[in-house]
């Protein structure tokens, strides 16, 4: 190679040096063979459904049933399988009827759910079947055995009038429903009375923001 011909190509390699790589610097790097960008949506959470055997009243729900579940036959269906589920109406009070979806299994009442007024439901009352409260306490049991303070309960009204409504501290959406076999002066039965004759008739759930509004 001449002098003048080495002169011309030593710009010409370093031209060529230079190019590829500012193009590696700048270009994004290739995606990864099957790979994927994630989907963000609703995470899907599994119930079990309700087929027998105790049904618990906790805290946060009833059985498969929470404060998300819907005030719908179907839903109900879907999760009560085993059990006859109807659509009703009760009238309670003044005013027109409310709806509510009643839960039968065995030819045993379970659930009597009541809507809310947005919609949603409102409240489970349940007063039948194996039902066991958030600790473990049964229909039927007797006060005294229950360990409540009278502080902890409130005199019933509409339909638990003449009976005793015990909150627990830790569980204030569940209320206990005492009845008190003799008693129909109204008011709170004395906690002599409570503790020689009242009674488990129910357990009332509802909702956390419904919990303080209303008569059990």
């Amino acid at each position: 190679m001449t002098q003048r011909l080495a002169l011309i190509a030593a710009p010409l390699l370093l031209l060529a040096a230079c190019g590829p790589a500012k193009q590696a610097d700048t270009a994004a790097p290739p995606a990864a063979a099957g790979s994927e960008v994630p989907k963000s949506g609703p995470v899907a959470i599994a119930v079990t459904p309700y087929v027998g055997g105790p049904l618990h009243v906790r805290a946060d729900g009833v059985g498969p049933i929470t404060g998300e579940t819907a005030f719908d036959e179907a839903t109900i269906k879907a999760l009560f399988p085993k059990a006859v589920v109807k659509s009703a109406f009760i009238h309670t009070g003044e005013g027109p009827p409310g709806p509510i979806i009643t839960v039968e299994q065995d030819n045993v009442p379970l659930l009597e759910i009541g809507k809310g007024s947005e919609g949603g439901i409102g409240e489970i009352r349940l007063a039948g079947g194996p039902v066991e409260g958030p600790k473990g306490e049964a229909l039927l049991a007797r006060w005294a055995d229950l360990s409540f303070d009278i502080a902890q309960c409130r005199a019933g009204e509409g339909r638990t009038v003449n009976q005793a409504v015990c909150v627990r501290p830790e569980a204030p959406t569940v209320s206990y429903v005492f009845g008190v076999p003799g008693w129909a002066k109204g008011g709170l039965p004395p906690v002599e009375v409570l503790k020689a004759k009242g009674q488990l008739n129910e357990f009332v759930w509802r909702p956390a923001e419904k919990a303080a509004v209303g008569a059990a």
